[in-house]
């Protein structure tokens, strides 16, 4: 047949997902017009319909269930029992959804899969058949798994049927192999590529394609097992590939940015799109191309005339992707324009009023406050120039999307220039201290930098500490906040983040900081980060006399039905400081468990400290069973200083219980993946729980534990988090278990290579994050 006869243009712009679009498939619907499915880190499927006239499509239906991100979408045609074709979801929460067309509830939830879920394809005879990350292909028929394809050393990153009467799928993997199956059975084994295989194509029943992370295509004779041709033009990992409706045409996509088209053994046009990763592309039945991309957003090629976007149009994606060119050789204030997020991340709520993000618009910088009450992001300004700083509206500055009173360019004796924010309603020292902390310098330059502050602001003061030892350094005043303190071992601050029980950060001033912080570790690029072999504890002391105060007013607002009265208060504070289990412990203990989930949390925080102690802990086991009592209630996202205590109890029994927690480690696994935190502090706990899990399963003097299947278990559930968190002290604490668990072990180091690790370290290295989070990811990627 004839090839590509004309150029492809950009038809239209379609958004609609606030975070990466992960897979994109297309359909006909009833009356024959074409459709398209797409699959995102939002953790929704979206089904979208051509307009009215014609020029565009527009949102039809969002489909929601999964309780993670989605990663690969398929549409099933019609059949006498779905009339109307099936849309199928694959997510990182191991399951597949099928919905119709019509419809957002899904109408089934395949189970069986021990790993993300990342392709998904219709068989010829009305199966289908879907890929994972646990290293197997399973086929599902009338929602039942008939079968499970092993033989794999990785993750299957592809699937594909070839017609046929004997059940032929085609299956990729991240062990570099494609392996072919007659009647659920292993028949040949394609080997050339060398590295990850992440897409395939069936070109007819003698041939098909294959797309890789080694930037080649490849054409495989399927009968001869051999590659026919190999096709070169990209310049870095191969996604995804989809045949034109001739049935010889093909187009691909991947990590450079570009859409290729290829006629015969040739590329016959490259188009580049204003995103990094472009993750998934499919066809439609008119010939138009479909991507879905990482700024969030599905896009629409024609080679149709009558189809092409107007002027106008095309004129703005031009300029967007010339903009995208620059931005990404664009440095701003120590980032790259290029990594701030698109404006697709203004489609996401803010979490609280008055919350502000920097936003890519081209190679410009907007800045965004939430309003609460309009809910709604607006713009509050412009940053501009390589300082990162600039003035808005409002008389302040802007850094990093943030107003300061003051953002001072400092340069430290063999650290380079560097950027000091600072608010005069803030103490000098406890800004000092934050300084430090995010540039990784020397406790040594605190009083400099304090006093540098001190001396540009005309000596201005505010917020210094009190007697009792914490003050708040947004209020003033002193107020309990669960969990606050010190850093536990080996330079991990425990409390970085803001808390969110009250809001703001758990810093001390300047007269607290010997008694309730620990120095940062500055971390020499040469210096190892990993194995941990120390668990990880939150120990930091609250503030008593403010926590006395908290179970006062809730005791008294219980009344009668918190069982206990005020009298009984300072046996419970005893708990805390002197982590002993007394005679009347189990009945205070079960008494308080009782209450309201919005009055429960100083009683965690109270035992989180208790069982520091072995004995205490033991005792807490005997009568109520940590993963039982504590796990089963307070983990869910919906409470969160709950979930955050609950974690640190979890991470503190580390030692004591741990026999416990390996036997209960899949269902505290998978409920702490599907109630992903949102606050940083709960960030930190949950990756600090994972850590600790993966010195257990990594420690040769327990065989019991130390064993592929659970050193598997936990790096997938790294790679999940990796994902997901935002607060750069828990992404640390989860690259140091992905090192505990890669180093040394070349078993896992493939694992994690096959789950994208040489991405996701690359993600790391280059995202301008904490100097120990490009350490450890670079150290992460020399041990693979």
């Amino acid at each position: 047949m004839a090839g590509v006869a004309d150029t492809y243009k950009l038809r239209c712009t379609l958004l609609g997902h606030s975070m990466d679009v992960r897979g994109v498939a297309t359909g006909i619907t009833e009356g024959g017009k074409d459709y398209i499915v797409s699959g995102s880190r939002d953790k929704k499927t979206k089904i979208w319909t051509p307009s009215e006239d014609g020029t565009t499509f527009e949102q039809y239906q969002t489909c929601e269930g999964h309780t993670n991100f989605v990663s690969c979408v398929c549409v099933i045609p019609p059949s006498p029992k779905y009339p109307k074709g099936l849309i199928l979801s694959g997510g990182h929460d191991h399951t597949i959804l099928g919905f119709e067309v019509g419809n957002p509830t899904p109408i089934f939830h395949l189970i069986g899969h021990k790993g993300t879920v990342c392709s998904i394809a219709a068989t010829s005879d009305s199966l289908m058949v879907t890929g994972s990350w646990d290293q197997t292909a399973k086929v599902w028929c009338d929602m039942q798994n008939v079968a499970t394809l092993t033989g794999h050393a990785a993750a299957v990153w592809a699937v594909a049927s070839i017609p046929s009467e004997d059940h032929q799928i085609l299956t990729g993997s991240a062990d570099r192999e494609i392996r072919l199956w007659i009647d659920y059975q292993p028949k040949t084994i394609f080997k050339g590529h060398t590295d990850c295989v992440r897409a395939l194509a069936v070109l007819d029943r003698e041939r098909f394609l294959s797309g890789s992370n080694d930037a080649s295509i490849r054409m495989w004779s399927i009968s001869q097992g051999e590659t026919m041709h190999i096709f070169y033009g990209h310049t870095n990992f191969i996604y995804s590939i989809a045949l034109l409706p001739n049935g010889t045409d093909f187009v691909s996509v991947g990590e450079d940015r570009a859409l290729r088209v290829w006629s015969g053994s040739n590329c016959k046009q490259v188009i580049y799109l204003p995103a990094t990763s472009i993750w998934s592309v499919s066809a439609l039945q008119n010939g138009d191309v479909v991507t879905g991309s990482s700024d969030g957003t599905v896009r629409v090629f024609t080679n149709d005339p009558a189809r092409i976007g107007n002027a106008d149009v095309l004129q703005a994606y031009e300029e967007e992707v010339s903009k995208t060119a620059i931005a990404t050789q664009q440095d701003l204030g120590g980032m790259k324009i290029s990594e701030l997020p698109g404006p697709e991340s203004l489609l996401r709520e803010g979490k609280k009023d008055g919350e502000t993000k920097m936003v890519r618009e081209g190679n410009q910088v907007g800045c965004y406050s939430w309003s609460a009450a309009e809910q709604k992001w607006n713009k509050i300004g412009d940053v501009v120039g390589a300082s990162g700083a600039t003035q808005n509206t409002s008389g302040k500055v802007l850094h990093e999307g943030k107003e300061y009173d003051y953002v001072f360019t400092v340069d430290l004796d063999g650290q380079g220039t560097l950027k000091l924010p600072y608010n005069i309603s803030e103490d000098p020292w406890f800004a000092a201290q934050k300084f430090i902390h995010r540039n990784e310098l020397s406790q040594l330059f605190l009083d400099q930098v304090a006093n540098f502050i001190i001396n540009n602001t005309k000596g201005m003061q505010l917020g210094t500490s009190t007697s009792t030892g914490y003050a708040d350094p947004f209020t003033g005043g002193n107020r309990y906040v669960p969990g606050t303190g010190s850093s536990a071992p080996g330079g991990f601050s425990a409390s970085a983040a803001p808390d969110p029980f009250t809001g703001s950060g758990a810093y001390t001033t300047s007269s607290a900081q010997s008694a309730s912080t620990a120095a940062p570790v500055v971390i020499q690029p040469s210096e190892p980060l990993f194995p941990v072999k120390e668990f990880l504890r939150f120990a930091a002391a609250p503030n008593y006399d403010a926590l006395k105060k908290k179970l006062t007013d809730f005791i008294q607002t219980l009344g009668s039905a918190g069982g206990i009265g005020v009298e009984q208060i300072d046996a419970l504070l005893e708990i805390g400081r002197s982590q002993e289990w007394k005679g009347d412990t189990t009945s205070l203990v079960g008494t308080c468990l009782q209450w309201p989930a919005d009055k429960v949390f100083p009683i965690l925080d109270l035992l989180r400290l208790g069982v520091l102690n072995q004995q205490f802990a033991q005792q807490l086991q005997g009568n109520f069973p940590v993963a039982a009592t504590f796990a089963s209630r307070y983990l869910s996202k919906e409470t969160p200083t709950n979930q955050m205590l609950c974690l640190r109890l979890l991470c503190n029994v580390f030692g004591t219980l741990t026999s416990e927690l390996m036997r209960e480690r899949s269902a505290l696994i998978s409920q702490v993946l599907n109630n992903m935190p949102k606050a940083k502090t709960n960030e930190v706990a949950a990756s600090t729980l994972l850590l600790n899990y993966s010195i257990v399963v990594c420690d040769a003097n327990n065989p019991a534990w130390a064993n592929v299947e659970t050193q598997t278990e936990m790096l997938m559930a790294a790679a999940s988090m990796l994902e997901v968190l935002e607060d750069g002290e828990a992404v640390f604490r989860t690259l140091v278990a992905v090192g505990n668990l890669v180093a040394g072990n070349p078993t896992m180091a493939n694992l994690f290579q096959s789950l994208s690790g040489n991405e996701l370290a690359d993600r790391f290295i280059k995202s301008g994050s904490l100097l120990k989070i490009q350490q450890c990811a670079t150290q992460i990627k020399q041990s693979l």
